[in-house]
């Protein structure tokens, strides 16, 4: 997504990090509202964000030592696995 100035000089004044704005982006349903998309992180949405990036976290660290083979063009995984 393309950040306008003006959406830059408020982001700053607000103290809006741009992650989180990439992570809503991407990770947050819109809705269509008033002619535009809307994005509201209300604090029941951000708690369940919460749990989910917890459990992804947990998730993360039980695969330390995974490794994956990928052919030369990065395009399909060859294999997978453990490391001892």
């Amino acid at each position: 997504m393309n950040i306008t100035e003006h959406a830059k000089l408020r982001m700053n004044q607000r103290g809006i990090q741009q992650s989180i704005i990439e992570y809503a982006e991407f990770f947050i349903p819109s809705l269509y509202e008033n002619q535009s998309n809307k994005i509201f992180l209300s604090k029941k949405i951000v708690r369940e964000e919460i749990k989910k990036i917890r459990k992804f976290l947990d998730m993360l660290e039980k695969h330390a030592g995974t490794e994956l083979l990928i052919d030369p063009s990065g395009s399909d995984l060859i294999t997978a696995y453990r490391r001892p």
